[in-house]
This record gives structure tokens, sequence and C-alpha cells, in this order.
């Protein structure tokens, strides 16, 4: 598995998580997301806003943020 096929499943995992709370209406934070998958914290130590609920109100809100995570993953590692 090379390097951008990882980075496509993480991404893709991220947003099944983000997708579920959406259908649950719960909310969720990117630090809980990461600790959930079991993500390597080297990936998302640094990152700012961890602690931010991710607030997703409609189907459009959550096909925008599944671009946002498949260009951040493409292009950050």
């Amino acid at each position: 598995m090379n390097s951008n096929q990882l980075h496509q499943i993480i991404c893709y995992n991220i947003f099944r998580v983000i997708e579920l709370c959406y259908t649950q209406r719960v909310t969720t934070t990117w630090k809980d997301i990461y600790l959930f998958l079991r993500i390597p914290n080297v990936i998302w130590h640094d990152e700012p806003d961890l602690d931010e609920p991710i607030l997703v109100s409609s189907e459009e809100e959550l096909e925008m943020l599944r671009e946002l995570l498949m260009a951040k993953f493409s292009t950050q590692h």
C-alpha cells in the first residue's frame, strides 16, 4: 500500500465517522475522531482547533466537508 492509498483510507474513515455523527445528530471533534480511529498522533498533533465541535447541518455541508477532507489529505502528507 502506497502513501496515497493510505491517505485516502484515512480520509474515507474520517468522513464516515462525521457522516455517522451527522445522521445520528451527534456532535464530535477532530480530536475525538482521530482518537477513535487510532490515527497516529504525529499526523494531527499540531492541528489547530482540535477540540472545536464539527457542526454539519445539511447534506450539502456534509459533501463540502468530504471534499475538503480529500483535498487536505491529498496535499498535507
